[in-house]
């Protein structure tokens, strides 16, 4: 009761709702407010003189807010959702909780073996979703413990029966997936459950009789008589980006490597002869390996880091959301426009990143390519090419064979010709001789029968007017010092070794041609429905920054069938233009997760001898290969092979087998 015998201060809805209704006197009439309040008891006078600026009389406040974001203690770890965005974050703990993440200001003081030191500029390097990790790690829907489907663990529990023609397990066991719910286990248990799982499916494709049971459940022929008797090859796994946890993910690696031990029991072979199981890929699977890189260059993937945007003055943007794929790395695009750069987008989308461009092209899907060689077009008409680049640091110059469409290799010229040594960042291998390990090759490392096979390319000479071997060596400044002047254009003839006489023609004049007759402005506008204007625009944009402007690709227009045409467009026009190896004035398809071959180390933890292990860590283990690499595309293909009628077109050494079993880590985009 309040002092005074007077009533509570309470307000029932009725009264608040009636209130409201007669407006604010009916307010104070109908409704009883306490005194105190009515005379602002709670209120207190200013003090004359006080500036709240320089002191305040109560900052209690402050302490409770220090101590709500004051942490016990912090600890540093590594946010890495993508093998590309690691981001050294720090955690804040308040009462063994993790309350929130910060950046770690860090990256200015690291230092790399030599002692050169970072930029501070890298900082601060950190995500939205980096920060919001903590609440999913603290959320009610994060899994924690091991869980298994009820219909398996029954299906265990029954000893694994299956149909002894066929080896299906029966349907009331699998019929419940994506319905039924999941019991939680131990973890030893769960242990048990997946071992004994994997003997069974072992022994069930094992052998001839393993064979026949594939067979009969209507497996393409082609991938029974890959398994080759070895039930283990039916058994597959996928480490999700191994370069984020060369153990914890890459250790799938090493456990398809040493179900060799499995496949000896179940067979009854020795060592020599036993079979691990298969591993899927990840860079390939997700699309970040761009088909045409390798096609034209060698490299798996032709890269740069993203921060070399601030010394582009042309950015384009091919299917690459900068803003919302690269999110750590977003300020680096955003200060190349501060800078003075220009922004591109050309996706079949209006997407995040366009709203950052300065202009923005909507091409429709699968069309990137078409839309290259529209710029090479208007580039090559208009001569706005670098010829002394496209001379001198191209293939373009290189005579073709008019008869076969072959190059013409000097030895179909010279009697007796014998290939030039390479000495200019290659280095031949001689059959027998060993490669060092990636982290020690200092050259571009070429087998003795490939360089045979290369030979060397031919070049009209207009100096000496007549044919000129170039090796690879002769790039650059090496070729202009050869006083070598190529044609790039017209036909020519030339006498082979056989007496023949062949006309040759560059190239660049061949590529030339398909452009004028196949690729105007105008036949491309109706194919990728980017207007002319655009292209014309971008093509003369593009050729006015030889040397700065970056062509960035992304990982979807590589879902395409036509995407390796898609990369080799997209080099030719930047081969044209003098875009090519330099900083800010390049192509690249930044992923990154091909880099795990530089950690020479990996090699040993995932492909060790499982019948050798070596127990001195001192020592470097010894390696045998057991397990086979598969591509995830066969299996979420329908686990078939690219067949159309009766013919195969997946080769032996892509051949997959059929699946029985799906082990993965750190994905979640395999079905």
């Amino acid at each position: 009761m309040a002092s005074g015998g007077e009533r509570p201060f309470r307000v029932t809805r009725r009264d608040f709702l009636r209130a409201l209704a007669g407006g604010a006197a009916s307010l104070a009439a109908g409704v009883q407010l306490p005194r105190e309040l009515l005379r602002f008891a709670f209120l207190q006078p200013v003090q004359p003189g006080l500036n709240p600026l320089k002191e305040y009389p109560n900052r209690g406040w402050e302490k409770v807010y220090r101590d709500l974001y004051t942490p016990d203690y912090t600890y540093h770890y590594l946010c890495a959702p993508n093998d590309t965005h690691g981001c050294l974050l720090k955690a804040n703990v308040k009462n063994g909780v993790v309350v929130y993440a910060d950046p770690s200001f860090g990256y200015g003081k690291a230092t790399d073996p030599y002692g050169n030191q970072a930029s501070a500029r890298w900082d601060p390097r950190v995500c939205i979703s980096g920060l919001a990790y903590v609440r999913r790690f603290y959320s009610d829907r994060r899994v924690k413990g091991a869980f298994v489907r009820l219909g398996f663990k029954r299906w265990a529990e029954a000893g694994f029966p299956r149909d002894p023609a066929t080896g299906r397990p029966p349907e009331q066991f699998f019929s419940g997936r994506g319905k039924e719910e999941f019991v939680q286990v131990s973890y030893e248990e769960a242990y048990r459950l997946v071992a004994r799982a994997l003997v069974d499916i072992a022994r069930t494709y094992s052998g001839r009789e393993g064979e026949e049971r594939l067979r009969r459940q209507g497996y393409d022929e082609a991938m029974v008589e890959a398994v080759h008797s070895i039930g283990t090859q039916t058994i597959k796994a996928r480490g999700g980006m191994p370069l984020l946890g060369p153990i914890r993910i890459g250790g799938l690696y090493r456990f398809m490597n040493m179900l060799a031990l499995l496949d000896a029991h179940v067979r009854g072979v020795g060592p020599e002869g036993a079979v691990g199981g298969r591993h899927w890929d990840s860079y390939s699977w997700h699309t970040d390996l761009p088909p045409g890189h390798p096609m034209v260059s060698g490299q798996q993937t032709l890269d740069f880091d993203l921060y070399t945007a601030e010394n582009a003055r042309l950015i384009t943007l091919w299917g690459m959301n900068w803003i919302a794929t690269k999110m750590p790395d977003g300020h680096w695009l955003t200060e190349a426009k501060l800078h003075g750069a220009r922004v591109v987008t050309i996706a079949p989308e209006y997407q995040s990143s366009s709203s950052k461009a300065d202009e923005v092209i909507v091409i429709r899907p699968g069309s990137d390519a078409h839309f290259a060689l529209g710029l090479a077009h208007v580039i090559v008409r208009d001569r706005l090419y670098d010829e002394a680049f496209v001379k001198s640091f191209t293939d373009l110059p290189l005579l073709v064979r008019m008869d076969n469409l072959r190059r013409l290799q000097a030895r179909d010229v010279i009697a007796g010709y014998r290939p030039a040594e390479l000495r200019n960042g290659t280095r031949v291998i001689r059959d027998g001789e060993r490669p060092p390990v990636p982290a020690q090759q200092d050259a571009q490392l070429v087998p003795e029968s490939l360089r045979a096979e290369w030979d060397d390319y031919m070049v009209w000479d207009l100096r000496s007017g007549g044919p000129r071997p170039v090796s690879r060596d002769l790039v650059g400044r090496h070729f202009q010092e050869a006083g070598i002047e190529p044609a790039l254009e017209g036909e020519f003839e030339v006498s082979l070794v056989d007496g023949r006489r062949v006309k040759v023609r560059p190239a660049f004049d061949l590529v030339k041609q398909y452009l004028m007759d196949s690729c105007s402005p105008e036949q491309i506008s109706k194919v990728t429905w980017a207007p002319v204007e655009a292209i014309e625009n971008l093509a003369r944009e593009i050729a006015a920054n030889k040397t700065r402007t970056l062509f960035v690709e992304g990982m979807g227009p590589n879902h395409f069938f036509n995407n390796d045409c898609k990369d080799r467009a997209i080099i030719l026009v930047a081969a044209l233009t003098n875009n090519v190896g330099h900083f800010g004035g390049t192509v690249g398809s930044y992923a990154g997760n091909y880099r795990l071959a530089f950690f020479s180390g990996f090699g040993q933890y995932g492909t060790e001898d499982p019948f050798d292990i070596e127990l001195d860590p001192s020592r470097p283990a010894r390696t045998r290969k057991t397990y086979k690499a598969e591509s995830a595309h066969y299996y979420n293909y329908g686990d078939r092979p690219l067949r159309v009628g009766n013919k195969v077109f997946t080769g032996r050494t892509h051949m997959p087998t059929p699946t029985k079993a799906v082990l993965w880590a750190n994905s979640n985009s395999i079905l």
